[in-house]
């Protein structure tokens, strides 16, 4: 039972700890970031259009040669995807959701209130 009430102890004592260096938020992104991300992380992607997430946690780029990508947050850091020509994708109710059919990714949402110019039409 001391083991047991030890071990809580510790525990909440690592956590206290974590929350205070500051691991309790959220990523945040601005365009610079995104482009950085994306650009980092696509081999020769280089954005020209950046739409960020309305809460500043995701984007959706598009680069020169009109490829696309899609960054979500994965814990306290970005989950960074191409997103393929023949890809499902719509908005609905404010959220853009993109069909990556990947076994742990089916389905990627972006809350934006409304379609960016330069995606209007680049999907029939």
């Amino acid at each position: 039972m001391v083991t047991l009430l030890l071990s809580a102890v510790a525990i909440a004592m690592l956590t206290g700890l974590a929350w205070a260096m500051g691991f309790r938020s959220d990523p945040m992104l601005d365009e610079a970031a995104a482009i950085a991300e994306a650009e980092g992380r696509i081999a020769g992607f280089r954005a020209a259009f950046v739409q960020l997430a309305e809460d500043g946690r995701g984007a959706l780029l598009r680069d020169s040669a009109g490829r696309l990508a899609i960054i979500m947050p994965l814990g306290d850091s970005w989950l960074v995807r191409r997103i393929p020509a023949d890809a499902q994708v719509r908005h609905t109710q404010g959220v853009l959701h993109v069909a990556l059919n990947e076994p742990l990714l089916r389905d990627a949402r972006l809350p934006l209130s409304r379609m960016p110019g330069w995606l209007e039409g680049h999907f029939a």
